[in-house]
C-alpha cells in the first residue's frame, strides 16, 4: 500500500556544479494543500523542477503513488498524473487561448476528456472563455496566469504543482487566484505550492515545510506556524 501520494526522501539537487538542495526530504498526501515555503534562493523552484523531471536528483528518491520519478522525462512525469506551472507561466504566446489549452491535453489518456476537461477550465475562468480566439500574449497578467494553471488542468492532473502563482499580480487577482487553488483543491486536485506571499498561503495551506538555503528547517500546520514565534519573526517580519 501506497503511505502518501508523494514521498521526497534525502534529495541533493544541482544546478551545473552549484548545489541548490542538500538531503532534502518531505511528503505530500493525496487531496491536501501542501506549501513549500522560504526566502528567494531557499531551493523552493528547484524541488519543484527535481519532482517533474527537468532537474535530476545526484542522491535520493522521488516517489508519485509508489513509482520512482528520478529517471523519467517531464512528458512522462505529466503522464502520471504531475502537473507543474512553473513561475513565469511559460505561455506559447502567439498561441490562442484555445491552442494553449488543447496542447494541455496532450497526454493520450486525458485526449479523449478534452471538451470534458475544456469545459472544467472554462468554468473555472469563465474570463478565458470570452478570450478563446485571443493570442495568450495578447492577455493581462492575471488572464495568462489563469491560462497557465487552467492548461495544467487539462492533463487532469493528480497532483498540481503551482510555483508563485500570486507573483506580479493585482491584490484582487492575487485573491482570486487563491480562491482558485481552493476550488481546485476541493475538487479532489492535491496542491504542492510555493508561494512569496506567505500570510495567505498559511492561511489555506493544511501543512507546510520551511527551506532554508537548501535545506529543510521547519514544517507544520499553517496556522500553527502563523502562531509560531520563531517563523513570524523569521518569514512575517513580526517580532515575540
Amino acid at each position: 500500500m501506497v503511505k502518501h501520494l508523494l514521498e521526497v526522501t534525502g534529495v541533493d539537487l544541482f544546478y551545473g556544479d552549484a548545489q541548490a538542495v542538500w538531503d532534502v526530504s518531505f511528503h505530500v498526501d493525496g487531496e491536501m494543500i501542501v506549501a513549500l515555503v522560504g526566502a528567494n534562493g531557499a531551493g523552493k523552484s528547484t524541488l519543484l523542477h527535481g519532482i517533474s523531471g527537468i532537474i535530476r536528483p545526484k542522491k535520493g528518491d522521488i516517489l508519485f503513488s509508489g513509482i520512482s520519478l528520478i529517471n523519467m522525462k517531464p512528458e512522462e512525469v505529466v503522464t502520471l498524473g504531475v502537473s507543474h506551472v512553473p513561475e513565469g507561466r511559460r505561455l506559447f504566446s502567439r498561441l490562442t487561448v484555445l491552442e494553449n489549452l488543447e496542447l494541455g491535453a496532450f497526454p493520450p489518456r486525458t485526449r479523449p476528456f478534452l471538451k470534458e476537461s475544456l469545459d472544467r477550465a472554462f468554468s473555472l475562468f469563465p474570463a478565458l472563455k470570452k478570450r478563446i480566439h485571443q493570442t495568450a500574449g495578447s492577455l493581462s497578467g492575471g488572464e495568462q496566469q489563469m491560462l497557465a494553471i487552467a492548461r495544467a488542468i487539462m492533463a487532469r492532473p493528480t497532483l498540481l504543482m503551482l510555483d508563485e502563482p500570486s507573483l506580479g499580480l493585482a491584490p484582487v487577482m492575487v485573491k482570486l487566484m487563491f480562491e482558485i487553488i481552493q476550488a481546485l483543491n476541493r475538487e479532489g486536485v492535491t496542491i504542492l505550492l510555493v508561494e512569496q506571499n506567505v500570510h495567505q498561503t498559511l492561511e489555506i495551506a493544511d501543512h507546510v515545510y520551511v527551506l532554508r538555503t537548501g535545506r529543510m528547517e521547519l514544517s507544520g500546520g499553517g496556522k500553527d506556524l502563523l502562531r509560531n514565534p520563531d517563523f513570524q519573526q523569521a518569514y512575517l517580519g513580526m517580532r515575540g
